[in-house]
């Protein structure tokens, strides 16, 4: 029974569309962004919130970069960030943390946010 819930959970992460963040800044994948645009790193500062979602894309792990997701590379942009307590994005644990976008990207293409 075990092995049937974890192929399904493995399959519903298949089917929702969720990205999964790496390591973290020291291991940083590489970013291939297109123009105008960096990669996401996030940077967690609470352990209230388990999942983000950035402009519609589901955003679970924890601090560390998402070469995959690419958000706006201007100061004053400000992607569309959703907060949850849930590991998954669920639209039942969406939650109000703190959000602060980082002004620049890192010199390897990725624009942190950090959440608290």
């Amino acid at each position: 029974m075990n092995r049937m819930w974890a192929a399904g959970v493995a399959a519903a992460a298949v089917v929702s569309g969720a990205v999964l963040v790496t390591a973290g800044p020291a291991s940083a994948a590489s970013c291939n962004a297109p123009e105008f645009k960096s990669c996401l790193g996030v940077s967690y500062r609470t352990t209230h919130v388990q999942s983000i979602r950035v402009d519609g894309r589901c955003v679970i792990g924890g601090s560390g970069t998402v070469s995959n997701v690419h958000v706006d590379d201007v100061a004053d942009a400000h992607p569309n960030l959703q907060t949850y307590g849930g590991g998954r994005c669920e639209s039942n644990t969406h939650n109000s943390a703190s959000v602060s976008w980082a002004l620049t990207e890192d010199d390897q293409g990725f624009r942190w946010v950090t959440i608290s």
